[in-house]
């Protein structure tokens, strides 16, 4: 409203010279300058009284994904020289008819996941000529969750696996009923039964040894997201859509579980995905900060995918701790970018290197 108010004081100090001075010329421009600026904004205010609403085609997109978007917009009255602006679209706003109601449909694209919170989209509401102006808005609640993209898992023919190597790391017979499986050795306590006793053991140490067992629920293979420390968002980034497009292959091959930051239990992802809708979400909203909180009785048999945001020779490459104790199938150890030097990729995914760690070797129990 700044140029209606400086014309509408131009049309006041003309009236009144031509009434202090007597110039009679100069009543009629500063007449006419007065009731220029009041019409104006008259207009603008008149037709200002509408609303502006923006419709999404849904409230979840996966990154780099097309999401319809509709902004209609009704004013009380003509508004031609007012433009419709959409600030997710690709260009600028849209001009404004000659009609009361307006409509713009796009489609937008968010390169990185999260929640998104919109940028209202405007009508900016103007007279012919400019003068004056008015912006509505709609409403500035609207929000966008972004899912990691799903990226293919690409299987080196050298270096640690050959192809098929991960599926058959993590692959679970559907029909079978539960089963269990050796985990480790220990010192046998008093009365322990004699099937589960390792008589090879017991041999070269002297000691009564036996062998534990663990249930098929530690047979699945496990997905841990390190958002501990990482070289970057960028590389956050990479992490987390390696980690999903892990889990989707894994869980298709049979099932598999899902450690995120801060959880103290994994989540069951299983061959249909029934319960990925959620966990994509969650990983989603990954954020930096402590390491993973791991179960204290972490000796699964199944594959397991420690995935961290750190890139390897900038502070990645070591392995973690509780991953080089993991008695795994398998274990792998997946980093933003290309396998550190000397390093062969068991497989690649979203940017990110999969690298093989040698088996851990048993250990007797004291």
């Amino acid at each position: 409203m700044g140029r209606a108010l400086l014309i509408g004081l131009l049309g006041g100090l003309l009236v009144a010279a031509g009434v202090a001075l007597g110039p009679l010329p100069l009543l009629v421009p500063g007449l006419a300058l007065v009731v220029l600026a009041v019409g104006a904004v008259g207009w603008v205010l008149l037709a200002a009284r509408g609303r502006v609403e923006r419709r999404l085609g849904r409230a979840r997109v996966v990154e780099d994904e097309p999401l319809p978007v509709v902004v209609e917009a009704a004013t009380a009255m003509p508004v031609p020289g007012s433009e419709l602006v959409e600030p997710l679209g690709p260009g600028p706003g849209e001009p404004v008819g000659t009609r009361r109601r307006q409509r713009l449909e796009t489609e937008v694209r968010f390169p990185r996941r999260g929640g998104h919170r919109l940028e209202p989209a405007r009508l900016v509401v103007r007279d012919p000529l400019r003068i004056a102006g008015h912006v509505l808005r709609s409403p500035e609640d609207q929000e966008v969750l972004v899912l990691p993209r799903i990226e293919p898992v690409r299987v080196a023919a050298r270096g640690g696996a050959r192809a098929g190597t991960l599926a058959r790391a993590s692959a679970q017979p559907a029909e079978e009923g539960p089963r269990i499986e050796l985990d480790t050795l220990r010192e046998a306590p008093e009365g322990a039964p004699a099937a589960r006793i390792h008589w090879p053991a017991v041999a070269r140490t002297g000691k009564l040894i036996e062998r534990t067992l663990l249930p098929e629920t530690d047979r699945r293979p496990l997905v841990v997201v390190d958002a501990a420390e990482p070289s970057s968002t960028e590389a956050l980034d990479m992490a987390v859509r390696a980690a999903a497009s892990l889990c989707v292959v894994l869980a298709r091959a049979g099932g598999c579980d899902l450690l995120l930051p801060g959880e103290r239990r994994p989540s069951h992802v299983d061959a249909v995905l029934s319960a990925w809708p959620t966990l994509h979400a969650r990983l989603a909203l990954v954020a930096a900060g402590p390491s993973p909180i791991l179960p204290a009785r972490f000796a699964r048999t199944g594959a397991v995918f420690w995935v961290t945001g750190r890139v390897a020779g900038s502070g990645g490459g070591r392995v973690p701790p509780t991953l080089a104790r993991a008695a795994g199938s398998a274990r792998f150890l997946v980093e933003p970018g290309p396998s550190m030097a000397g390093a062969s990729a068991a497989f690649t995914v979203a940017g990110c290197s999969g690298r093989r760690l040698d088996r851990p070797s048993r250990r007797v129990a004291a």
